[in-house]
């Protein structure tokens, strides 16, 4: 869920497009604005790429409805394609897709996890332990350790603690 001011943006990851459903307490005309201004904001933060479906508020009238479009225009860096807002308020965006988003990452939270655990070892110097919860531990990757063995210049061991939170991991 990303909120803005009136409103909030619940995005949610399926295997075909990303959907950003709009929700607020704002008159619809000025919430969708606000929206389209947060959806773009959130599409580029979260690196969101491919089809993404955006649901404003039921608005009336064509001018209103293009300036909301306009917005996203504003917002976003091309290149990107998007239809106009049909008169149900759905707006279709297609941009490059050069790799998972961040919500993508963050729905598989042991690898999500484990990827911040391993960037903060390469800090250490020399052999590191990495003490993490069991599902952190199984999504490091053979290859994730042997990069972290060369770039600390030491062993790397993995030690899984089930008593660990999922964001509680640490490496010495």
């Amino acid at each position: 869920m990303v909120e803005f001011v009136g409103g909030q943006l619940r995005v949610s990851v399926t295997p075909a497009m990303t959907l950003i459903d709009v929700d607020g307490t704002l008159p619809p005309d000025r919430l969708a604005r606000a929206a389209a201004t947060a959806a773009a904001r959130t599409i580029r933060r979260h690196a969101i790429g491919g089809s993404i479906g955006i649901d404003f508020p039921t608005v009336e009238g064509r001018a209103l409805r293009t300036a909301i479009g306009e917005s996203i225009d504003a917002g976003l860096a091309k290149p990107f394609e998007r239809t106009a807002i049909n008169g149900f308020g759905f707006m279709q965006i297609v941009r490059p897709r050069r790799h998972a988003s961040l919500f993508e990452l963050a729905a598989d939270r042991g690898a999500f996890e484990a990827r911040a655990l391993v960037r903060r070892a390469a800090r250490c110097v020399g052999d590191v332990t990495i003490t993490a919860h069991p599902a952190v531990i199984a999504a490091i990757k053979p290859g994730w350790r042997d990069a972290l063995s060369a770039q600390v210049g030491g062993a790397v061991d993995l030690r899984a603690d089930p008593a660990l939170p999922m964001s509680a991991g640490h490496a010495q």
